[in-house]
């Protein structure tokens, strides 16, 4: 096994001292054996979280100065090499969790969270119905799960409910020798109707007495006495983006900035009237720090502070009622820091993300010097990207909406299309640029809380992914064998593969969690012989993509199974000429991109488990792809109908042709992937990028590695 090589960099001019980086690294197998990490040539200490078939979840201590970047070694060592490094303290148990620094009690009815060492009595998360009545949220002795014991992190998980008819979920976080807790709470509808509502969702923490506080607004602090709250609305722009704060109460107020803040307050400005996610609440006990995750793009939100304690208002309630969708499950984190630390917020923001420094197999490196103008195409996208989609506030900051604005499909969410995740994570490992790492994240959560299935009144649906939708449902009628239903899900809009990949490059279980639930979901389906009215090829297609990345990542025979079923019923629709076609109105039609999807996925399964059936109809259909799949000018057919010519603006077809060049090596793939030149990429100046956009770059990113390798690649014309 030879040395992974990383870099941490610090983005947002916080220095950074001994602060535990969460990560998952790339390791050839066999990954089993001990590991060494070293920063800057220093051996420190390292926690292994979980291993995976060719990856491992590290923990390890990082320092690092504002702004700076420090590199980082993961290599093989001998056995007993990793006690050499200095031992840490941190641990967990069913009842507390503890760093060393701080330490928190968890109590179950109902559930609160005391920090004695911050000096906070309790902490308490509260649901308020929409009748009015408050419920705690609580959580059997069973309910309470350790996921992680230290040396560097501890971590408790903790479920239960609010009252009869919501569901909780919580997961409480210490770092060694940090002075702060993390806590994570979900609020989860598991009511049986379509959509339901509450009036206020709360973290409410008892302090004791408190005599002044200190938040911020443009960079700068401010001091008051209490009560006061920092207000967080989406009022800046008709689509609910750009959102502002206002402070609301409070006496006394004293400027409480950096003394440098006078001579650089109009650059401040000119990032917006956005509060910070951070309150200090100066007592006699102490002071203590809360600050909230994503407090400005999950709008709107609340952080108040009274005589006695501190509000957390993840949903308050002039705000309006809080509806979520039957199955969804907001989950919103908050950090309690001891002492007076205003950087407390801003890391929580942007935690230490490390970046691989070697390229991304299968995949175009990064290489702004020899296409500037590519490089640049994509950055412009994901400029476009972050404008169309991701602070859109709580019910949909990470999504986009489609960019319909006629017909019944207006205000349609984007709903992962096409696996943008997937593409969002390429781009950060191949460039390293922390940008794709946020928008990822922010995409990743989303598809946790919203768009994945937690409940619903058809067991069938848990698990799978919401197809688009306004408020991210549409329902349409599906078969099983028992007769037909009414469902939210699509097997043509089930992904997995940017989950797995970002769980992996995260090292948060959640999201590779989140991707098993899929294939389990997924795998369901197809003991029940669940169809669409009259399915493409995709319906085939992104299942076996989905199956195979989560079989890959887990080694559940289970999930390859499910593909192989899958697999020998799409051979079986497939024609003699190689193709498959779908049913549209009065005829069967070609779909060069669905034919394509199929492709991908029959590519994955070879891959995964080889056969030589699917190898010949791999082989059929990429060549039908290539020879019967075109317009007389050289484009892909969208389909053969004339209002759908759809002149290649689809790079699955890419991504379908790069996997036809590596199984047959003949470059006719590659030169019908190259032909058309700009028509292959989303206009500039069209407006912003939606999902569809940013993930074309799944099937460009691949297919441009073997034009790119084979010398046939050039730089896109430059703009204008």
């Amino acid at each position: 096994m030879t040395d992974v090589r990383l870099s941490v960099t610090e983005e947002i001019g916080v220095p950074r001292a001994g602060e535990v980086v969460r990560c998952g690294i790339p390791l050839p197998t066999p990954a089993d054996g001990p590991l060494s990490v070293l920063v800057e040539d220093v051996p420190v200490p390292h926690q292994v979280l979980w291993r995976r078939p060719g990856w491992v979840g590290l923990a390890f201590p990082v320092s690092v100065a504002a702004l700076g970047s420090v590199p980082v070694v993961v290599r093989p060592s001998q056995a007993g090499a990793a006690a050499l490094v200095p031992p840490v303290v941190a641990s967990a148990s069913a009842s507390g969790i503890s760093t060393g620094v701080v330490s928190a009690v968890v109590g179950l009815d109902p559930v609160t969270v005391a920090v004695p060492s911050l000096g906070l009595p309790a902490s308490e998360v509260v649901l308020v119905g929409d009748d009015g009545v408050r419920h705690a949220a609580v959580v059997p002795d069973d309910g309470v799960t350790v996921t992680c014991e230290g040396p560097l992190l501890a971590q408790v998980e903790l479920a239960g409910r609010y009252g009869s008819s919501w569901g909780f979920r919580a997961r409480l976080t210490a770092r060694a020798g940090a002075p702060s807790l993390d806590l994570e709470v979900a609020i989860v509808n598991d009511d049986d109707a379509p959509e339901s509502q509450v009036a206020e969702w709360t973290v409410s923490l008892d302090t004791g007495p408190v005599e002044a506080a200190v938040c911020g607004v443009f960079g700068a602090a401010h001091r008051a006495a209490p009560p006061f709250t920092v207000s967080h609305r989406g009022e800046g722009h008709p689509r609910g983006i750009f959102a502002t704060s206002q402070v609301v109460g409070g006496s006394d107020w004293q400027d409480a900035s950096e003394p440098d803040y006078a001579s650089r307050w109009e650059w401040a400005e000119l990032h917006g009237r956005q509060a910070v996610n951070w309150l200090v609440a100066e007592r006699p006990a102490g002071a203590v720090t809360v600050a909230v995750h994503r407090f400005a793009e999950n709008h709107p939100s609340d952080l108040a502070v009274g005589p006695a304690g501190v509000t957390v208002r993840f949903w308050p309630a002039d705000a309006g009622p809080l509806r979520l969708t039957q199955g969804a499950a907001k989950t919103r984190l908050l950090r309690l820091t001891g002492g007076d630390d205003r950087r407390a917020g801003p890391a929580l923001d942007s935690p230490l993300v490390p970046a691989v420094e070697s390229p991304v197999g299968g995949y175009l490196p990064y290489l702004p010097e020899r296409y500037p103008n590519l490089e640049a195409h994509i950055r412009e996208e994901l400029s476009g990207w972050y404008q169309g989609g991701q602070s859109l506030g709580f019910h949909d900051f990470g999504d986009s909406v489609q960019g319909i604005t006629t017909g019944p499909r207006t205000g349609y969410s984007a709903n992962n299309e096409h696996d943008a995740l997937l593409a969002l994570t390429l781009h950060y490992l191949r460039s390293g640029e922390r940008a794709y790492y946020d928008s990822a994240q922010a995409y990743a959560d989303h598809l946790c809380d919203v768009d994945l299935i937690h409940h619903s009144v058809h067991p069938h649906e848990v698990g799978g992914l919401r197809a688009h939708g306004r408020a991210h449902v549409h329902y349409v009628t599906a078969r099983t064998a028992s007769g037909t239903v009414r469902t939210s899900i699509d097997t043509g809009h089930l992904w997995t593969e940017g989950l797995v990949l970002f769980g992996q490059v995260s090292g948060d279980t959640r999201y590779l969690q989140a991707a098993e639930r899929v294939a389990d979901c997924i795998a369901g389906l197809v003991d029940l012989g669940w169809t669409r009215p009259e399915p493409g090829p995709r319906n085939s297609g992104w299942p076996l993509m989905a199956l195979t990345a989560v079989a890959a990542a887990t080694g559940s025979s289970r999930y390859v199974d499910a593909a192989d079923r899958t697999a020998k019923a799409a051979l079986a629709a497939q024609h003699p000429d190689g193709r498959w076609l779908m049913r549209l109105g009065l005829v069967d039609d070609y779909c060069a991109w669905q034919n394509a999807v199929l492709l991908i996925g029959l590519a994955r399964l070879q891959a995964l488990a080889p056969s030589a059936e699917v190898a010949a109809a791999f082989s059929a259909g990429a060549r039908a792809l290539l020879t019967l799949g075109r317009n007389r000018d050289g484009s892909f057919v969208y389909l053969t109908r004339f209002d759908y010519r759809w002149a290649n603006r689809s790079a699955l077809i890419r991504e379908a042709l790069a996997l036809a060049f590596d199984a047959t090596g003949d470059d006719a793939f590659l030169r019908a992937g190259l032909a058309g030149g700009s028509r292959w990429y989303r206009p500039r100046g069209v407006g912003v990028a939606l999902s569809n956009d940013v993930a074309e770059w799944r099937g460009h990113l691949p297919f441009l590695l073997r034009a790119h390798e084979a010398g046939l690649l050039t730089d896109l014309p430059e703009a204008g």
